[in-house]
């Protein structure tokens, strides 16, 4: 069986009336995505925020008839981007296979379902892009990544706050640290690390924030700018004496507020940029 996939561009204000068209036209499924490169990272707490542009689509069976449906879009005065006819397939997994085995440093990878890469000299992550954020594909995750590679971390105990995905504490669980913990304020951020890290075959204790914590010899946060300023006062603290403490999610027009609010706490070690994005390392004193 064959599909036929229709994509028409809106506004943000007339995205409910085309994602209703489409429905109404017969669509077995409705997807939206971003009409420009304008990505949201993390929205505050209650708020879904959408982009400007977006690009919506409708799959529709091989019966449809795609003049008569490209005239009804040009009467709803909705643009059309494109049409496309699609062999049947595994929908499901459809999506992963834009990603491939990733490398980071010298040693970490992410290898997603459905290839396999030799371990020699390696040190794999097993890991599906999901609900929450953190596959490695963003340069934040990727500063972080790459810093980490380079540490010894067998027997260190590691705290990632933001855990997302998990990524950062599996890596570091994967890396011979212990105790790891990862902290996020959203449940199905937890859900998702504890699954990944069962996965991977690694223990991280999870929580959310105001868990009783113990500092450690590495915290990691990638989350944004705003909440690592907030919160400088109780990272700086989870850190021992010596400890490092990694920072990301923070862009370059950030980078000197950030690190005025955790200069009289810590000692710097690194700053890094990737893309417009910055990584900061401190060390406690």
């Amino acid at each position: 069986m064959q599909w036929i996939n229709v994509t028409a561009s809106a506004r943000r204000e007339e995205l409910d009336a085309l994602e209703t068209w489409f429905w109404d036209q017969g669509a077995v499924s409705v997807t939206v995505e971003d009409g420009k490169d304008n990505p949201i990272f993390e929205p505050p707490p209650g708020e879904t925020p959408l982009w400007e542009e977006v690009l919506v689509t409708g799959l529709f069976e091989e019966d449809l008839d795609l003049p008569a449906l490209e005239l009804r879009l040009n009467e709803a005065q909705f643009q059309l981007v494109a049409a496309t006819h699609l062999e049947d397939r595994p929908w499901e997994r459809e999506w992963l296979t834009r990603f491939e085995p990733m490398k980071f440093g010298e040693r970490l990878w992410v290898c997603p379902t459905g290839f396999e890469l030799d371990p020699v000299d390696k040190i794999v992550m097993h890991l599906d892009p999901g609900l929450a954020f953190g596959t490695g594909t963003h340069e934040t995750t990727r500063l972080c990544l790459e810093f980490m590679d380079g540490l010894s971390l067998s027997g260190k105990s590691v705290i990632d706050y933001g855990c997302g995905s998990g990524i950062l504490a599996i890596a570091a669980g994967l890396m011979g640290a212990d105790p790891v913990v990862g902290i996020d304020n959203d449940h199905q951020a937890l859900v998702a690390t504890e699954a990944n890290a069962d996965r991977n075959g690694v223990h991280i204790e999870t929580g959310m924030p105001g868990k009783s914590l113990e500092a450690a010899d590495l915290v990691v946060a990638n989350i944004l700018a705003q909440p690592l300023v907030e919160l400088a006062g109780m990272l700086a603290g989870l850190c021992r004496p010596g400890g490092l403490l990694v920072l990301s999610g923070i862009m370059s027009s950030q980078a000197e507020w950030v690190g005025a609010a955790y200069r009289d706490r810590m000692n710097p070690v690194d700053q890094t940029e990737l893309n417009g994005w910055i990584r900061q390392v401190w060390r406690a004193n």
